[in-house]
């Protein structure tokens, strides 16, 4: 028998397991703080999702190995596909050796991981955002030359006023420079980030309501 779960059975089962870790957040413990039966439910359902969750990475990565794997043979783009299958390669056995090292010596001992962490991966990151500084800074300087207006001209200005008072020496030099560079990072700045979060979470609660109600159905095969 070839069973499929599609709706309205699987929109069933996603709805039902929603609607069950949901009400174990607001019932999943009694007065004395003990779980109850729908608190275990709500964790044995999470521990699930990780569980899932890993095993889709995996599948990812796997993936991600298979295609880049085809270039080398292929010879299209080899040497990159080629440098990444080794760093993979050399990533995951510096990880599975330190978690047998943790094992074995019964204490937290991921030293070889956090120098890949410190000494590669984040420089490379941090790189990354010089080149998004550098970039944001010409497009501010090509806004500027094709739109002439008062908030192109606001906007190229708090650019260069947060990439100069970056620069220790004019924060000696200029204390007040400083002190407004600090105070655009901390109000505005802030402000407009915890605005992009708030419609980040007010987004997700309304998606996650469509999918609870059956109104998305991203599980349909």
């Amino acid at each position: 028998m070839n069973l499929k779960l599609k709706s309205p059975i699987s929109t069933a089962i996603a709805i039902g397991v929603g609607v069950v870790v949901l009400l174990g957040y607001f019932f999943g413990g009694d007065p004395a703080g003990e779980l109850t039966t729908l608190g275990l439910l709500r964790d044995f359902l999470l521990q699930g999702a990780i569980v899932w969750a890993a095993v889709a990475m995996l599948v990812g990565i796997a993936n991600l190995a298979s295609v880049h794997l085809g270039k080398v043979r292929a010879d299209e783009e080899g040497s990159f596909s080629f440098i990444l299958l080794l760093s993979l390669i050399i990533t995951l056995g510096v990880g599975l050796y330190d978690i047998i090292k943790t094992h074995t010596d019964q204490q937290l001992n991921f030293q070889r991981t956090s120098w890949i962490f410190n000494y590669i991966q984040l420089p490379i990151e941090t790189s990354l955002m010089a080149v998004l500084a550098v970039s944001l800074t010409y497009a501010a300087v090509r806004l500027l030359t094709r739109r002439l207006n008062l908030l192109s001209a606001v906007f190229i200005g708090v650019v260069l006023m947060l990439l100069i008072g970056a620069v220790p020496q004019v924060a000696a030099l200029a204390p007040l420079f400083a002190e407004i560079r600090n105070w655009i990072l901390q109000i505005p700045t802030m402000a407009g980030a915890r605005g992009i979060l708030l419609g980040v979470a007010l987004g997700t609660i309304a998606t996650g309501i469509r999918i609870l109600t059956g109104g998305d159905r991203p599980y349909r095969g």
